[in-house]
């Protein structure tokens, strides 16, 4: 007499899905709180009378500050097992930070808060990674179909925000972005636990593991940084320069979006750009859209040539994301997948925070040198992607 197969309850089919809608909600919930950030924050700013420079240092600080937070956050949640509930814990500290933050408007206020919320916002998203990659390893999942529906909150999110500076302020919406991170924190909760969320998963230190060290994942680490760090000077001024050369706040919004749609169309189709190209290849492709990218930028006045170089989003964000993910967890052990993604996102936030900066002053003498510099950072991207020999 045969036996019957034992099957995993997180492996049934009605498991599967709603563990994927589960996946599918972490990444809308993070995406529709970080249009608000991203794309509306700087004219908060503007309001309370920050100056150029001062806008780039404060849009540039979550970046520095993820170059130390990150790496020591994630690692600390990958060694503890608590993959998810750190993702909830983050997302109420950050909640409440974000909070607060909307009732000030004193520079060195504002400055210690975005600080303060940094060290527990920047580490939300490569938990995020690092739990839905999981999923593709141990259940099978596709991580392209979840992941877009945090593009798909995005645009959502920028439509609305567009939609409401036609008559409201922009530090209302604000308070979509705290709203949000309260469904993050349930939703994380409410996930089942995966097989590396356990206490006895990893207690050595980070650099203790060779596959951290290896010179092929950090080259890959270090082109991911440059390509999406990369995105300074968008985040920081694309709303202002848009609005400067007469595009309206309803088509900025817009702009933001159609830029989010052309990503969806990757993360849909992801593994069928996946198995064409592989994930080296997605990030070069990405990264030559990127400078093409960045060196037009300034001479995109007309809504007609902001739309077409929006759509160059799907690769400078949509490819080079994808493939840097994918890359990383095939280098990388799921138990220390959450440090890894960690460590990218620490190679990021150095470019992000230097050029950041960099570009408030350039931004200050000509709007078009902070994008040529966006532009030059890609280059070196792209050529230290030639080095990597572990093609996967």
């Amino acid at each position: 007499m045969t036996m019957p197969r034992r099957t995993s309850p997180l492996g049934k089919a009605s498991n599967l899905f709603w563990i994927a809608t589960g996946v599918s909600g972490l990444f809308a919930a993070f995406n529709f709180a970080n249009a608000f950030f991203l794309a509306y924050f700087p004219l908060f700013l503007e309001d309370i009378n920050f100056t150029p420079v001062q806008i780039a240092f404060t849009i540039a600080l979550p970046n520095i500050v993820r170059i130390f937070a990150t790496p020591v956050m994630t690692s600390i949640s990958d060694r503890a097992g608590r993959r998810r509930h750190s993702m909830a814990l983050f997302s109420v500290i950050a909640l409440i930070s974000f909070w607060a933050l909307i009732y000030s408007n004193d520079y060195w206020v504002v400055i210690g808060l975005v600080i303060f919320l940094s060290i527990f916002y920047t580490p939300i998203q490569p938990l995020q990674d690092a739990y839905a990659y999981e999923t593709v390893s141990t259940l099978g999942l596709n991580y392209g179909p979840m992941r877009s529906w945090g593009s798909i909150a995005f645009v959502v999110a920028t439509l609305i925000g567009g939609w409401y500076l036609t008559f409201g302020e922009p530090a209302e919406l604000l308070f979509l972005t705290v709203g949000s991170l309260g469904v993050l924190a349930l939703t994380s909760v409410l996930l089942p636990g995966m097989p590396s969320e356990s206490r006895s998963s990893s207690k050595e230190s980070v650099w203790a593991a060779e596959e951290l060290r290896d010179p092929q994942f950090l080259l890959v680490v270090l082109s991911g940084g440059l390509l999406l760090g990369s995105f300074s000077a968008l985040y920081a001024f694309a709303s202002i320069f848009w609005l400067s050369v007469g595009i309206s706040d309803a088509m900025v919004g817009g702009l933001w979006a159609i830029g989010t749609l052309a990503e969806i169309g990757i993360f849909v189709w992801g593994s069928f750009f996946m198995r064409h190209l592989g994930a080296w290849g997605l990030m070069v492709t990405g990264g030559v859209a990127s400078i093409i990218r960045w060196l037009l930028f300034p001479y995109a006045t007309e809504t007609w040539s902001a739309v077409l170089l929006q759509l160059l989003h799907a690769g400078s964000f949509g490819m080079v994301f994808l493939g840097m993910v994918a890359y990383t967890s095939k280098l990388v052990s799921s138990k220390r997948l959450g440090t890894a993604q960690g460590l990218t996102q620490t190679a990021f936030g150095v470019v992000m925070g230097v050029s950041g900066i960099a570009s408030g002053w350039l931004y200050a003498i000509e709007q078009a040198y902070a994008f040529y510099l966006m532009a030059g950072i890609c280059c070196v991207g792209v050529l230290t992607l030639m080095l990597v020999t572990k093609r996967v």
